[in-house]
């Protein structure tokens, strides 16, 4: 475990801003997917389709955008990378992390191809990567996984100013400086 490929400094800052927009992606899609289960939100009457249908849906591009944290394509960031990279006090905390994303990782990448992004034309295949993230070990992993991961995001959200005194101006270069992903915390 540890990073798959060194990064320059600026290489790295630059990875961990497109880190966080996918973050903020998958805490939305976190939230909506939440408020869909608990019935905080509801479908209108006159909707064409359900609010389990929706939930469905939501939770598909959820754990597409979830899969992508560990993809191992060469033009793909592998979210760790920039992590240690930027972070390397928090070195033991990333890896446990690291570990518990890549303990799916395989039927993570087997929904998101058959399932979410690339959805393969054999009915089989996408039943069969459904079926996998609900077994009951992989699902309690994967539950584990996503909980450590936004866990571990907010820590190092926390400190990043600290560990990367330049982000407020990489993030005005990148002109990502009004998107919600760096506004300044609500809470």
């Amino acid at each position: 475990m540890g990073a798959r490929k060194s990064l320059s400094r600026a290489e790295a800052i630059e990875q961990y801003v497109i880190l966080r927009l996918r973050t903020e992606d998958i805490n939305r899609l976190d939230f909506l997917l939440n408020a869909l289960h608990d019935k905080v939100i509801a479908v209108p009457l006159d909707s064409p389709f359900s609010a389990q249908d929706l939930k469905d849906t939501v939770r598909t591009s959820f754990l597409g955008w979830f899969a992508s944290l560990t993809d191992r394509d060469g033009r793909a960031i592998y979210a760790f990378d920039c992590l240690f990279a930027l972070f390397p006090e928090r070195k033991a905390q990333i890896i446990r992390v690291q570990l518990s994303l890549e303990a799916v990782h395989d039927k993570l990448q087997q929904f998101r191809n058959n399932v979410a992004f690339h959805a393969r034309g054999e009915v089989a295949a996408h039943i069969a990567a459904r079926m996998n993230l609900r077994d009951e070990d992989t699902y309690l992993d994967l539950v584990s996984a996503i909980h450590d991961f936004q866990n571990l995001m907010r820590t190092l959200r926390t400190g990043e100013l600290s560990a990367i005194p330049e982000l407020p101006r990489a993030v005005e270069e990148l002109r990502v400086n009004l998107h919600p992903a760096f506004a300044p915390s609500k809470k």
